[in-house]
């Protein structure tokens, strides 16, 4: 009998993460994806973008709500929580609440959809209910296990694979067409300020002014007022308009804002800019000319870190420019290009058929730990989207009051 999965998703990331994932795993498992329902479920674009270079159907995906959500409800080996933290939390919960714990019949597993270095405490504890966490790169693995280490009580396995959308088998191979099209890949948390993400938008403008015959493109996630994984407090499209309101930026513009799969943006003469975005890691997958800026510092809230001894940090001015270099061979080596194999495929396996055959124990601690649930992440993960909307204004209001 083939080993089963079902992957649950919340927002756009997360889904593409659980499509990548399963796509990966191949048509010897039986996969199944579903969405819950919560303030940032994806719009019907967004899911059918997730499933671009997948052999799974959007059209198969099921929406539920948490609540559906239980050990009996789900026949599955393995469960995927490909979800923000809150709902990890949430559908590990439900499970383990539901079933034997001495008899599981239920594999958990969890991962980030993107960079998730530096490891931090939050974001691993929402998931440490679960068998398995997996990981993307050695740096990573090695920076999770460093703060497991710190910690007692029921840790997840951590498992080390490869983005799932990343397909180069090592070291990919160097693009060396001519620039033709330049894509700004924004980050919905950074930059901070306005004035940063204004100045962003005039850089770009002021490429495709130098540069006549290159396109400039803003690959958007969402557009202005759409759901995303994360709240995002000036949207590029909607900021480019309110700055042509107010003469910072000329009536007609060079740029074009687009939506959809970023697969459709990175191909051959095109290079790609952001601020922290892992489309930084599927622009260098194409072998495309790739640039992370630094203009706005680099540090763990800009999320970016990571890039540190990269080769591909930059400034708008290298931007304006063009001037791209190429990503050192040892940063490749460490972060997300080490070579595919199939450990983390076998790990998976096993842990499905110890689920079949219901080997799967749940800490008894852990259970105790289950039964007092923070309220405020059960009303994260069911207030409806207005409530929860009204409910970020108002925390917003009495911080800054």
């Amino acid at each position: 009998m083939a080993p089963s999965i079902l992957a649950v998703a919340d927002s756009d990331s997360y889904l593409k993460l659980a499509t990548s994932l399963l796509h990966r795993l191949g048509s010897g498992w039986d996969r199944r994806i579903v969405l819950v329902r919560t303030p940032t479920t994806p719009t019907e674009e967004q899911v059918q973008a997730a499933f671009v270079g997948t052999d799974l159907d959007a059209a198969d995906v099921e929406i539920l709500t948490l609540n559906q959500l239980s050990a009996t409800a789900i026949p599955e080996d393995v469960l995927f929580a490909s979800a923000t933290g809150p709902v990890v939390a949430e559908i590990y919960a439900r499970v383990l609440r539901s079933e034997p714990a001495d008899a599981r019949r239920t594999g958990l597993i969890s991962a980030l959809p993107g960079v998730a270095f530096p490891a931090t405490t939050k974001g691993w504890n929402y998931r440490i209910a679960g068998d398995g966490f997996i990981c993307h790169s050695h740096a990573e693995a090695r920076d999770f296990a460093d703060l497991s280490d710190a910690l007692t009580g029921h840790q997840p396995t951590i498992l080390v694979g490869k983005l799932p959308f990343l397909s180069s088998a090592g070291f990919p191979t160097p693009c060396e067409q001519p620039i033709k099209q330049v894509v700004f890949a924004p980050q919905a948390k950074v930059p901070f300020e306005r004035e940063q993400r204004e100045q962003i938008l005039l850089t770009l403008e002021s490429v495709a002014r130098l540069n006549p015959g290159t396109e400039v493109i803003v690959k958007l996630r969402a557009r202005a007022g759409e759901p995303q994984t994360h709240l995002e407090q000036f949207p590029f499209d909607s900021l480019l308009e309110q700055m042509k309101a107010s003469g910072k930026f000329n009536k007609s513009t060079h740029i074009r804002f687009a939506t959809g799969s970023m697969q459709d943006y990175l191909r051959p003469g095109s290079a790609l800019v952001t601020v922290s975005s892992t489309a930084a890691l599927e622009a260098i997958d194409h072998g495309l000319p790739t640039m992370v800026l630094t203009d706005f510092g680099v540090s763990n809230e800009l999320i970016n870190t990571v890039f540190l001894g990269s080769g591909i940090q930059g400034s708008l001015q290298d931007l304006l420019d063009l001037n791209f270099s190429a990503p050192h061979r040892t940063w490749l080596r460490e972060n997300y290009f080490h070579r595919s194999n199939r450990d983390l495929a076998d790990s998976l396996e096993l842990l499905a058929h110890r689920a079949h055959h219901a080997e799967l124990r749940t800490d008894t601690q852990l259970l105790a730990e289950i039964r007092n649930f923070p309220l405020r992440q059960r009303v994260r993960t069911s207030l409806p989207s207005p409530l929860l909307r009204l409910a970020r204004k108002l925390r917003r209001y009495l911080v800054d009051a």
